[in-house]
């Protein structure tokens, strides 16, 4: 992940959830939450952090680079390898809807990928 999209205003550090102490399936101790991007975007921290210059080589890209683009954002007009993404279907809806560019928050974000090519740097 970008500094910039670490440190967006958007962008927060989660201890806990439900009230809770965050548990180890949902990235314990300590997880970055970025809600434009995909769960698996959202940084785990178990011991230290590491700022680079570049993109760093992850477990994720290495294992699955087809599955998911290093940006990981959601771009319903970009299909993942083995469904769609122009629909989604919300926790406690029926139905399925329309999935909105950066789950909703373009207005907010678009501007950190401005030139970008969308379809590739998904």
């Amino acid at each position: 992940m970008r500094l910039d999209e670490a440190l967006h205003p958007l962008a927060f550090l989660a201890m806990g959830l439900y009230g809770k102490v965050l548990p180890n399936q949902s990235g314990a101790p300590l997880r970055l939450v970025v809600p434009w991007k995909y769960g698996i975007q959202g940084g785990q921290i178990d011991s230290e952090a590491a700022l680079h210059g570049h993109p760093a080589a992850d477990d994720l890209g290495a294992r699955g680079p087809s599955e998911y683009g290093f940006y990981a954002n959601v771009n319903p007009e970009v299909d993942h390898p083995r469904w769609s993404q122009a629909s989604e279907r919300r926790i406690g809806d029926f139905g399925r809807r329309k999935t909105l560019p950066f789950n909703g928050y373009a207005d907010a974000v678009a501007s950190l990928y401005s030139g970008m090519d969308l379809r590739k740097n998904f």
